[in-house]
């Protein structure tokens, strides 16, 4: 006659313990996981607050530069010139009437366009080969300055 034993069955409240445990560790799961997408996306979202921050940044920026050359055009532009000259005492001549200029003589000045290159020394560039001396050397040339042979004998 055999006898079955179940000598490892669980006892009710291990098995409702085993159960409880179970459903904590699945819920820490979801936990875990829900908090690690949570992370990454306030991450993603601080990069594109900074990415539009920046973005203004340079637009504003960008403003800025094209008010600066609007600025500086209107102060170079030739009726803006005109008028600060004028303020400043200087005043339009005719170039057919020679009684209201004159000409100033200024030693050393031939009166050639001169652009200042014609003092720069050119350099020639030179050759550059790419193979190198000792490997333009063929074998005998070589042995026949390093090597020296010498005779052993009567």
């Amino acid at each position: 006659m055999k006898t079955d034993q179940h000598a490892y069955r669980l006892a009710p409240w291990r098995k409702q313990v085993k159960g409880i445990l179970s459903v904590l560790l699945f819920l820490i799961g979801i936990f875990c996981v829900t908090m690690i997408y949570l992370s990454y996306s306030a991450q993603l979202t601080k990069m594109k607050l900074d990415i539009q921050t920046l973005h203004a940044e340079r637009s504003e920026l960008s403003r800025t530069i094209a008010d600066m050359i609007m600025l500086e055009g209107q102060l170079t532009a030739f009726a803006a010139m005109e008028t600060r000259a004028r303020r400043a005492g200087y005043f339009d001549i005719n170039f057919r009437d020679e009684e209201t200029y004159t000409y100033l003589l200024v030693p050393g000045f031939t009166g050639e366009y001169h652009t200042g290159l014609d003092s720069v020394i050119r350099q020639e560039n030179i050759a550059i080969s790419p193979i190198k001396p000792e490997y333009s050397q063929s074998l005998q040339q070589w042995i026949s300055e390093n090597v020296q042979l010498r005779r052993v004998g009567p």
